[in-house]
């Protein structure tokens, strides 16, 4: 039915007016003498496409990065380890000091060289031991000097920082 209705219209061809005065021509379709193929269209399977390029790209990119990542890790590794590296001198050279420095300690406090620095001050070794009396005076004025009465055994019931306040209340610092 419908290729009757377009034979029908096939012989009415309308024409252009042109405004210029130009002579009409005929409307002519583009796509006059073209024949329409079948009604029936044909499916055909078609391959799909392969991805194999994308992946393969994707693949290379994850391995790259992985690289650099591990590059990046090592490097990162490398520079702690130097840093370990310079503690571990120093703290060897810092105990290799103090060993020096003991060593000196006792040297200076040994009774032989004690004995031998007073003997060479003019010192002589006592021949007999004797306790002195001390009056109440020069041991009130030795605790004065030393800030206060300090007994062996006494716990005293101020803190530390109740003293320090105390101290501060004194120096005219705040309480």
């Amino acid at each position: 039915m419908a290729m009757a209705a377009r034979a029908e219209r096939a012989h009415v061809v309308r024409t252009r007016v042109h405004a210029d005065g130009a002579p009409a021509r005929p409307m002519v379709r583009a796509t006059a003498g073209v024949s329409a193929g079948p009604a029936e269209r044909q499916l055909a399977l078609v391959p799909r496409r392969r991805r194999a390029a994308s992946v393969v790209v994707l693949i290379v990119a994850f391995v790259f990065g992985s690289m650099l990542a591990a590059a990046a890790f090592q490097t990162q590794l490398a520079r702690r380890q130097l840093t370990l590296d310079h503690l571990d001198r120093d703290i060897r050279s810092g105990q290799e000091q103090y060993s020096e420095l003991r060593r000196e300690r006792a040297e200076l406090r040994s009774p032989g060289r004690l004995a031998a620095a007073a003997s060479a001050l003019g010192m002589q070794p006592t021949t007999r031991t004797e306790f002195m009396v001390l009056s109440p005076e020069v041991i009130a004025a030795v605790q004065q000097s030393a800030g206060g009465v300090f007994e062996p055994g006494v716990v005293s019931d101020d803190t530390a920082f109740d003293q320090f306040k105390t101290v501060k209340s004194v120096a005219g610092g705040a309480p």
